[in-house]
């Protein structure tokens, strides 16, 4: 036995040195899922986010970057175990909200990862690491794999204001089995939809919505809740953000005094991190401590709840007025840069949407990142300054796309068979899926913008239902998600809805 001991450390010295060098072998969130930081990202838009707290590395990850990184395969054959590899910090995972949904939709992509490279790189996967996404249904539909969603809006929030926890959870046990019974299978839940939560937060403050007023404290958290009413009808739930606006009014003294966009304007706002404009208060774009604070958010929500992935909308730049952003594009010029200003505008959101995919997926590269900009591809590109195309042509940027067609058959520019087929016609990068926004809040009224076809709408009560079956002949397209939950109850689009769950059931 004696003669073993040394041997035995041995053994043990040479597996520690093993383990060192393949943790080592794990890169910074700046270093992963970076395919999007092309060159001149890197070269004209330069800002590393700090480390995040937890990495999850399985050994088909270390493979990867055994590859990537030239690190000798007989590292890698020392972890043989196919369990995750775990660099924990306590306080990631020390408070999340667990709840158990048995029976849920979730889109699940395994996301291969790559070094940031100076120039665009192509995602070096394996046979056993190839981007993958896959639909769970929660019901027997009559298609298989089919993403079914709803918006549920800051206007659709139950107030959990004046109420007991238990009076909350009726409220949004019967929100959720409505959802259920209309077929659908997926809540992308509005969280943050101002400079605020709908959650208990560290860096915002409560929503009115929520709260009844900006800043009040409740009794319990409302999300969790929600995900304990989602979970008991098997409801997939995906947290909505809308990263960079503040506030519909531009009186930055009505906001709490918790709002961290107060306290910007409060100290001067000196750096034009905020932006005050005719139609409400935004977080500056072009502003990297912004994207941070953001993404800071983010990172709070899916270390707190289990939840199945992050979307945000189309609120990017809040105007083309070239003085929102003045101060941050002439220090660019005068270092040197030469992109115009309008290029230089959709390198910054392209940056922002990178490095909050990087971050998603630094914490856990199971959750969907999805995006659901305007269905007018030229709007997106010129007035929000959103390169739509890029990030569905190119991995790194979203999991999943979902423009909002929120149009009729007979609008006279912008119909809705017209849109479908012009997005569906799109390059569209493998593993990056894609959905269609549709729209309840038309239901019975009428259209102003559609020309001859303003009274489509108010004619029609089958709009939906011929929109749900145009999707599903369309191949490119996985699903489909409904704004908003309001409407699903709402007496005037009573028929419309019926229609459109049959059409869902297979009864039409």
């Amino acid at each position: 036995m004696k003669k073993l001991i040394p041997l035995i450390l041995i053994i043990s010295l040479l597996l520690t040195s093993c383990q060192l060098i393949s943790n080592e072998i794990i890169v910074s969130e700046a270093e992963t899922y970076s395919e999007a930081a092309t060159e001149d990202h890197t070269k004209y838009y330069s800002y590393t986010f700090p480390q995040t707290e937890t990495v999850s590395v399985t050994q088909e990850d270390i493979t990867v970057m055994n590859i990537i990184t030239g690190v000798a395969s007989t590292v890698a054959a020392t972890l043989t175990s196919t369990k995750p590899v775990k660099i924990t910090a306590k306080a990631t995972q020390a408070n999340k909200t667990t709840v158990k949904r048995t029976e849920k939709t979730t889109l699940k992509p395994t996301a291969a990862t790559t070094k940031t490279a100076t120039k665009p790189v192509t995602t070096v996967k394996t046979s056993t690491t190839k981007a993958t996404t896959k639909i769970q249904t929660t019901t027997a539909p009559v298609v298989s794999n089919e993403l079914r969603g709803i918006w549920i809006s800051c206007y659709d929030h139950i107030s959990a204001a004046g109420k007991t926890r238990e009076e909350y959870k009726a409220a949004t046990d019967k929100m959720f089995k409505n959802i259920k019974d209309c077929g659908l299978n997926t809540a992308f839940i509005h969280l943050r939809a101002f400079s605020d939560a709908f959650y208990k937060s560290d860096i915002y403050p409560y929503s009115s919505y929520i709260a009844g007023t900006e800043g009040a404290s409740l009794p319990f958290d409302p999300f969790a809740v929600m995900l304990e009413s989602a979970s008991a009808y098997g409801i997939s739930v995906h947290g909505w953000i809308n990263p960079f606006r503040v506030s519909t009014k531009k009186d930055a003294t009505l906001l709490s005094s918790k709002n961290p966009a107060k306290a910007i304007v409060d100290s001067g706002n000196a750096d034009g991190e905020i932006c005050i404009l005719s139609n409400g208060i935004y977080y500056n774009p072009s502003c990297p401590s912004n994207h941070e604070r953001i993404i800071d958010g983010v990172r709070e929500i899916i270390s707190k709840y289990d939840i199945d992935g992050i979307h945000i909308d189309d609120y990017f730049y809040p105007s083309t007025d070239s003085s929102i952003d003045k101060k941050q594009y002439s220090q660019y010029k005068s270092d040197g840069g030469t992109l115009s200003l309008s290029d230089w505008r959709r390198n910054s959101v392209n940056a922002f949407v990178a490095s909050l995919y990087s971050a998603i997926k630094a914490v856990d590269s199971s959750l969907i990142f999805s995006i659901s900009p305007a269905a007018q591809l030229d709007k997106n590109f010129n007035e929000y300054y959103a390169e739509c195309e890029l990030w569905l042509s190119r991995t790194g940027y979203a999991d999943l796309i979902i423009p909002q067609l929120y149009f009729g058959f007979e609008h006279e520019t912008l119909d809705f068979n017209s849109l479908l087929k012009k997005w569906s016609s799109l390059s569209r990068a493998s593993g990056v899926k894609l959905a269609c926004g549709i729209a309840a809040y038309k239901c019975a009224a009428k259209d102003n913008y559609a020309g001859s076809g303003s009274a489509e709408w108010q004619n029609n009560t089958d709009i939906l239902a011929r929109q749900l079956k145009a999707i599903r002949n369309n191949k490119n397209y996985s699903g489909f998600v409904v704004f908003s939950y309001q409407d699903l109850s709402r007496t005037a689009c009573k028929t419309e809805i019926r229609n459109l769950k049959n059409t869902i059931t297979g009864k039409n």
